[in-house]
């Protein structure tokens, strides 16, 4: 196995840590992360189980592009299909763009606490358990990013935050290297979240033995830098549950935040 720098953490295909999926999660696939003189770049979005394997198309009302500059602008091409959505972009001047789905309300459901555990009541007609000691409702929010760079890598897309739950990269994320990992923090409402569950998987890995399916936990600053040992193309998820912002519709929203990037050698 390669050697990693210190303090970072082995992506290894070790049983012990492997946990099943909480749900789908959504995702931004570019074409390309890095290119000298490409002049469009092709993306997919969709949710999946298995990473990068589109099964239900991303809805958003939020899709957009961040371009070098730090600015918002909209997307050249939307194509939704059932499965998965079609992106494409001009690549007009030199440095990273950020594609993202952005904020996207899901569904709404209910949860009861019972013998001190949150239950999710699955439709609205669900019975509410006898011996529940509260029950309230929740709504799913989930962002989805990719970056891609032209020429030479810049940080004004990288910094601006989308959502209240935020994958903030340390490493530009286009230059992420087997040797060196990828450092970054999951902040909510700007704070670091301390011991928070990451999940990551890569491409193919449904086909290893066994599948690789990793399960890390942010440090007490809500940092966290990530060991590889294989290249390839990663996800990086995380999952938050918290009340609702004043005026929404459910008490609690259960927040997704994901990236996906490039591992090189």
């Amino acid at each position: 196995m390669k050697c990693l720098k210190p303090g970072a953490l082995a992506l290894t295909a070790m049983t012990g840590l492997c946990l099943p999926a909480l749900a789908h999660t959504s995702y931004v696939l570019p074409n390309m992360f890095v290119t000298s003189e490409g002049n469009y770049v092709t993306l997919q979005a969709s949710f999946t189980e298995d990473v990068f394997v589109p099964e239900i198309a991303v809805a958003s009302d939020d899709y957009h592009v961040v371009l070098p500059d730090g600015s918002r602008d909209a997307y050249d091409s939307i194509t939704p299909l059932r499965q998965v959505v079609m992106l494409e972009e001009a690549l007009g001047g030199e440095g990273t763009y950020r594609f993202t789905t952005g904020v996207r309300l899901g569904r709404s459901s209910r949860k009861a606490l019972v013998e001190g555990e949150w239950k999710v009541l699955m439709g609205p007609d669900a019975a509410v358990p006898e011996n529940a000691t509260e029950v309230i409702t929740s709504q799913t929010e989930t962002v989805a990013d990719a970056y891609v760079t032209k020429g030479a890598p810049t940080w004004d897309a990288v910094t601006r935050p989308i959502g209240r739950l935020v994958i903030a990269p340390e490493t530009h994320p286009n230059e992420v290297f087997l040797d060196d990992g990828f450092a970054f923090r999951i902040l909510f409402d700007g704070a670091p979240l301390a011991a928070q569950s990451i999940e990551v998987k890569r491409e193919g890995g449904a086909y290893e033995e066994p599948k690789f399916v990793q399960h890390v936990e942010t440090d007490a600053d809500g940092a966290l830098t990530l060991g590889f040992d294989a290249p390839g193309k990663y996800l990086i998820m995380t999952r938050h549950a918290a009340d609702a912002p004043e005026g929404a519709d459910t008490d609690e929203r259960s927040y997704t935040t994901s990236l996906t990037l490039e591992v090189s050698r």
